[in-house]
């Protein structure tokens, strides 16, 4: 598994390096389209795509940082990393999309004359290069959190630079700038909505809650089917990563001898990965047994995971 993860970061460490020169390009050409042609759309984009370039170096420092090994000082590694930058990069692109729709509202109430063929050529090249940026990381996007939210920005831009493209033709030929700021305001919406969702996920785990795709009462139930498990309590499930699930349970198994109870935590160990994607369980044994006044008493074994 270590290996694997060592390629998927490695691919992704590759492809975000790509996205990262292709946007640069695209900042540099739609700043200076959007200032000769006049056309808030242009460089509403080109601010969006200067805060995706930042977001994406960020994204490539993070997806380094988890490759770096554990240490006495942060025994999981960095791996953590991942999740902070997808908050940051999430919450950049909602405040970049509230700020693209007031001024949409703005050029509204104070419409301008826009060059619509220089938009369609610098719109055109622009949604191109964020289409392919975006297939770069389409597939990684739906495992790991911090190559989803740059997806998110690419995506995104290249959903906007096209629909700069339609309001270019619209303007060349019927004259209708006022699409020019439509146009920012409805992607700024789709914007806040796309990133909201990646705010929340990557909020609910860096506050250790139980992963949405995952039904803490359904792993209880699911335990509690095993016939070597006599009770459970104390199960705790959350997220160190996108694809590090951590679990820890007590649970109440007959007196039995120690080699025993670990071929218990071993059968469940896997039972957890297999049904639930489950990576880095820990469970501890609970036995009870009658002392010589007749008492309960309990002894617990740990996997030490």
């Amino acid at each position: 598994m270590h290996t694997h993860h060592h390629d998927h970061i490695e691919k992704l460490s590759k492809n975000l390096i790509i996205a990262i020169l292709l946007n640069a390009v695209i900042v540099i050409g739609e700043i200076a389209g959007g200032i000769i042609g006049n056309s808030l759309a242009l460089l509403s984009d080109a601010l969006h795509n200067l805060g995706d370039l930042l977001a994406l170096i960020l994204s490539l420092v993070a997806s380094k940082m988890a490759l770096k090994k554990a240490n006495s000082k942060s025994s999981f590694g960095y791996i953590r990393s991942e999740i902070i930058v997808s908050f940051i990069n999430s919450s950049a692109l909602l405040l970049i999309g509230v700020y693209i729709i007031v001024e949409g509202f703005v050029r509204i109430q104070e419409p301008q004359e826009v060059h619509g063929t220089l938009l369609i050529i610098v719109a055109g090249i622009s949604f191109f290069a964020n289409a392919y940026s975006s297939y770069l990381l389409h597939s990684q996007s739906k495992k790991d959190l911090n190559a989803k939210s740059s997806y998110l920005h690419l995506m995104y831009d290249a959903v906007h630079s096209l629909a700069i493209v339609v309001v270019g033709v619209l303007i060349l030929f019927f004259n209708w700038t006022i699409f020019d700021a439509l146009s920012s305001i409805i992607i700024g919406l789709l914007m806040i909505k796309s990133s909201w969702s990646v705010i929340t996920e990557s909020a609910n785990i860096l506050n250790e809650g139980t992963p949405k795709e995952i039904n803490h009462d359904e792993v209880q139930k699911y335990l509690e089917s095993f016939p070597e498990i006599k009770g459970i309590h104390h199960l705790h499930i959350w997220k160190l990563s996108s694809t590090f699930i951590a679990l820890s349970v007590h649970i109440t198994v007959q007196d039995q001898m120690v080699s025993q109870a670990y071929l218990i935590i071993d059968k469940i160990e896997k039972a957890l990965e297999e049904k639930f994607g489950i990576n880095h369980p820990t469970v501890q044994l609970e036995a009870e047994f009658v002392n010589c006044n007749g008492k309960p008493l309990k002894i617990e074994f740990d996997n030490g995971d």
